[in-house]
């Protein structure tokens, strides 16, 4: 359950102190402002009194002082509480990041990338605004409140009767206005996200939109989203502003009844000097009773913005508290060749009601090169995206060089792979960003990078382009299909690892450029255990051992003349690219 005072669990000690500090320069602020009304009764009985200028100078001096000093201090507050939402909030989004970083593919399905993005950043904001705009009320409030109805108990029952009573009805307006308003405030977050998926759509697939002139139809899509956030909004502005005016009223009747009664007690006083000072006492406790209900009033201000920031601490909680599928093991890196051996291992997709990939053993031993080929959607990928922990089998077995590999730290793991997925991933930044990328990039070299361009057909290119300081831009939209996958391919090589694997990445190659790149991959990767997965059978021809898949189990393996002769799945695939690579 989370409480208005949750966001307080991501105080550090710098923060702790700071807000003991606030709670401190509060009291003194508060003191300062409550010393006022005394010297106005003092001046008003100067002046009744038929006092002198300088009586009243003196007792006026005293008051600005005390403004003066109240003013300073509570300066000293509002910068003091803006470093702590800002600290606050870096604190929050440094933890979600990496919380988000030990995601595997599992947690990003129950929470899409478009919600992640809202969660680290909009609902970040929201507690960063309501830490900067509460956390002071939250330590003023009860102080003042409390101080100002004791002082106003020292005084005439009737107005300490009356300050009661309107401190109940705020209370009354409040629950009521936070009763109406948190259904539209726990629904903004979501329609955010909606947006936000939208908006992603757009920009990610301008290219296809633009070709099939689909505009108009994404451009409704915004609108709906956007219009149905508005709507919730407006809805709920509209029952919170019933608050401010309410509050007015509120207040205006108190000091009304106040001096109304006050009235009434002075009128039924005889002795003059009495009334004079009845009279000061109603002014002095006048400004408390105000004082008392803006406390008050600071604490409804606090309920109305809650429910917002309760429901963005909801969801930020809900990624931190987020339960890693992937658990770490307790073996590090270690000095071995790399064999991969799948036992018996079976996978299904979370939500699905049956295995993509079922039954699987087979073994690759190093210096082996792998293939695995089938129709599309026969479970390839999937196969392959178990083996660096992407996902964890449902059942069975995956070992790397004899051991489990749920048994090895997964940076320890991964940092024995390289991996080339489908879809060629391109970063913001220059080729020497892109290549010489991830764990180990501090020891490696340019020469290790050009080697590695070279392996992957494409050092010429980028010589001509401008060598290993040219910029990409995001998802290597200045390249061609081609070219981002040639460079995914040199991200892997230049890493040296002891296995390989090589997602359906050379799709985008031509004939000539594949057959050169396979015959340079062939030669450096001799000691490393390869996995190919590819539709091309030209392209899986050239591997030791060729594995065919079909929904999701594998149905034949051996050499490419063998399974020509015998699998009628491959020399179906075979007749039908006869024109193409396999010739």
């Amino acid at each position: 359950m989370v409480g208005i005072f949750s966001f307080i669990r991501f105080f550090g000690r710098k923060e702790k102190i700071l807000t003991v500090a606030v709670a401190l320069m509060i009291v003194i602020n508060v003191w300062l402002d409550l010393e006022i009304p005394r010297y106005m009764a003092s001046i008003t009985d100067v002046i009744t009194s038929h006092g002198t200028t300088q009586e009243v100078m003196d007792e006026s001096f005293g008051m600005v002082l005390c403004a003066v000093l109240s003013f300073i201090v509570g300066l000293g507050i509002s910068i003091t509480v803006g470093w702590i939402s800002s600290s606050t909030a870096k604190r929050i989004r440094e933890k979600e990041f990496e919380k988000v970083q030990k995601f595997s593919m599992t947690e990003t399905h129950k929470i899409p990338t478009y919600s992640l993005i809202t969660r680290s950043t909009n609902d970040i904001k929201q507690i960063q605004d309501f830490i900067g705009t509460t956390l002071e009320s939250l330590i003023r409030a009860p102080i003042i409140s409390v101080w100002a109805i004791v002082r106003i108990g020292m005084g005439h029952e009737t107005w300490m009767a009356a300050t009661l009573i309107s401190i109940v009805a705020m209370v009354m307006l409040v629950v009521t206005i936070l009763h109406l308003v948190s259904p539209y405030y726990k629904r903004v977050q979501l329609l955010n996200d909606k947006l936000n998926h939208v908006t992603m759509d757009s920009l990610i697939g301008q290219r296809v939109i633009r070709a099939f002139n689909a505009q108009d139809i994404h451009g409704l899509k915004f609108d709906e989203a956007s219009e149905a956030l508005k709507d919730n909004n407006v809805k709920a502005n509209h029952i919170a502003a019933l608050n401010v005016p309410f509050n007015g009223l509120i207040r205006n009747s108190l000091a009304m009844i106040i001096y109304w009664l006050g009235a009434f007690i002075i009128a039924g006083t005889a002795d003059e000097g009495q009334r004079l000072e009845l009279f000061s006492e109603m002014i002095v406790f006048a400004t408390y009773a105000t004082l008392a209900l803006n406390g008050f009033r600071s604490m409804v201000q606090i309920f109305n913005v809650f429910p917002r920031a309760k429901v963005s601490l909801e969801r930020i909680f809900e990624v931190l508290e987020t339960d890693i599928s992937i658990k770490d093991g307790n073996i590090d890196d270690m000095e071995s060749p790399g064999s991969i051996e799948f036992i018996d291992v079976s996978f299904r997709y979370p939500g699905l009601q049956r295995d993509v990939i079922e039954g699987i053993s087979f073994k690759v031993e190093p210096g082996e090169a792998v293939a695995l080929v089938g129709s599309t959607g026969c479970g390839k990928s999937s196969l392959v995206n178990l083996i660096p922990r992407f996902y964890d089998p449902s059942t069975g077995m995956i070992k790397v060089d004899g051991i489990d590999i749920r048994d090895f730290r997964t940076d320890a793991l991964r940092n024995r792979i390289g991996y080339v997925s489908q879809r060629a991933i391109i970063l913001s930044g220059t080729v020497r960003d892109n290549v010489n990328y991830g764990a180990g990039s501090d020891t490696r070299t340019d020469e290790d990078i050009w080697n590695a361009l070279e392996v992957a057909c494409i050092k010429d290119f980028v010589e001509t382009v401008g060598g290993l300081d040219v910029s990409l831009s995001e998802d290597g939209r200045n390249l061609s299909g081609g070219q981002k996958q040639r460079i995914s391919i040199a991200r892997a090589v230049c890493r040296k690892p002891s296995i390989y694997i090589f997602d359906d990445c050379f799709s985008a190659l031509d004939f000539r450029t594949d057959l050169q790149v396979r015959s340079n991959l062939k030669r450096f990767t001799a000691d490393s255990s390869v996995l190919l997965v590819t539709q091309r059978i030209g392209t899986a021809r050239g591997a030791d051992r060729i594995l065919v898949m079909s929904k999701g189990r594998i149905v034949d393996q051996g050499t490419h003349s063998e399974l020509l002769e015998r699998c009628t799945i491959y020399r179906e695939m075979a007749e039908s690219q006869r024109g193409g690579d396999e010739l």
